[in-house]
């Protein structure tokens, strides 16, 4: 079982979110709109999957160098561990504030910027690849002989500390703002007013901002999101559109050198030759419109209720994936990856969506009989299971098919429908 601080808490983070809402409920704001809070999960389900296949490399890495390279071997005592978590997190402002200051790294963090919300789901928003362009940040922590397994740990309670800052809800805290990032710092580096950009890139000490001169503390209401917004409820292109951006720069930067620097310098660099910098907008006040769709109401409740069943096919793999032979691990991560991308498309109603769907709903049966095949259960539970996988298959199918057809009927659709999530109370 994998004991990591961040996939025993999941449980948490939903009960917490689930508090959110009531609170919005009860102060009537919208803090929430449904497609996006999807999203966020989507990216951080995305995540924690491609995680499983990436980690191998960051962190082969870091116990190679730890067993041949090691100045010292720290105790496994509370003050090492106190020392580490420290240590980490000074690491970790470094490997954020790179994030943001290379255009490179920044495709691999960006997503975690894109939502135009912010509440609790938005810390679930991550990117897929940053671990591949930070890892060697923390390499000097391996140096130092600190363990991977003691790496892994306090990178989870750091990753955990991080999520209750993602929220509207908690203004200013008092003495904790001179020494703990809290929901006012990261808000401040969430926003996209001029005066917020890079600041603030703390994990849990708000000390090492201060320290190096990134801190901004929170004075007007920030604007969330990025300033070019990426406009889809699809956590693929989320996690691969920024490429897209460099790439196009590139090609229109001439020179070498030139097309060199737009992929290692701050991202919107450009030559002189080109105008300079791409200057940072002005946020647009009280107008400026975020990214929405409009369709039937019905789509919303189709995706939430397949969501929770991804939801839950997403613990279930996450915790079971060690004993997994390795052709089904990689089949229940393309069935994971498959709804998630689904249902981005089937808010936006996008015809592969529907095949998409389709394909996994059908792909699911197969796979439950593999487990049920290979699993020590009773043939009396067999049926039974699969005659439940059968029907629900066939049910969403037509459920499916129903939910198109209105999709993609001309009638209009209020927008404020167009959020509105399913109502289980």
């Amino acid at each position: 079982m994998n004991l990591s601080p961040v996939i025993l808490s999941i449980p948490i983070y939903f009960v917490l979110i689930g508090i959110e809402l009531l609170v919005e409920r009860w102060q009537h704001v919208d803090r929430y709109r449904f497609p996006d809070a999807v999203t966020n999960i989507s990216c951080g389900i995305g995540q924690q999957v491609t995680g499983l296949f990436l980690k191998v490399f960051g962190i082969g890495i870091y116990a190679w160098i730890q067993a041949n390279f090691a100045f010292f071997a720290p105790p496994d005592t509370w003050w090492t561990f106190v020392l580490l978590f420290f240590a980490y997190d000074l690491c970790y402002y470094w490997a954020h504030r790179l994030s943001h200051e290379i255009n490179l790294l920044w495709s691999g963090h960006v997503v975690h910027h894109q939502s135009e919300d912010y509440n609790l789901s938005v810390a679930l928003r991550q990117s897929w690849f940053q671990g591949v362009f930070t890892f060697y940040v923390y390499l000097p922590l391996a140096l130092i002989g600190f363990s991977p397994e003691s790496l892994v740990y306090v990178s989870g309670l750091n990753l955990l500390y991080q999520f209750w800052i993602h929220t509207e809800t908690v203004g200013k805290l008092g003495w904790l703002e001179y020494v703990m990032n809290t929901p006012s710092h990261h808000r401040v580096h969430h926003g996209r007013n001029p005066e917020y950009i890079d600041k603030n890139y703390a994990g849990v000490f708000i000390i090492w901002d201060k320290f190096f001169g990134t801190y901004e503390p929170e004075i007007a209401a920030p604007v969330y999101g990025i300033t070019t917004p990426v406009r889809s409820w699809n956590p693929v292109w989320a996690n691969f559109s920024h490429y897209g951006t460099i790439w196009q720069q590139v090609q229109q930067t001439p020179g070498l050198s030139d097309k060199l620097r737009v992929v290692f310098y701050k991202p919107g660099w450009r030559p002189a030759s080109l105008g300079g910098p791409i200057p940072i907008p002005e946020v647009q006040r009280p107008d400026y419109q975020k990214f929405d769709t409009s369709g039937p109401v019905a789509v919303n409740y189709y995706v939430f209720v397949q969501y929770v069943i991804i939801l839950i096919g997403t613990a279930i793999y996450l915790f079971g994936q060690n004993a997994m032979p390795f052709p089904l691990k990689l089949a229940g991560a393309f069935w994971i990856g498959a709804g998630i991308l689904a249902g981005g498309g089937l808010f936006e109603q996008k015809r592969w969506a529907l095949g998409l769907e389709a394909f996994r709903l059908l792909a699911s049966a197969p796979m439950l009989g593999y487990l049920l095949l290979s699993s020590p259960a009773t043939v009396e539970f067999h049926l039974p299971a699969f005659a439940s996988l059968t029907l629900w298959v066939l049910g969403s199918l037509l459920w499916l098919r129903h939910v198109w057809i209105l999709s993609r009927s001309p009638a209009p659709v209020a927008p404020e429908m167009a959020n509105q999530v399913p109502d289980l109370g």
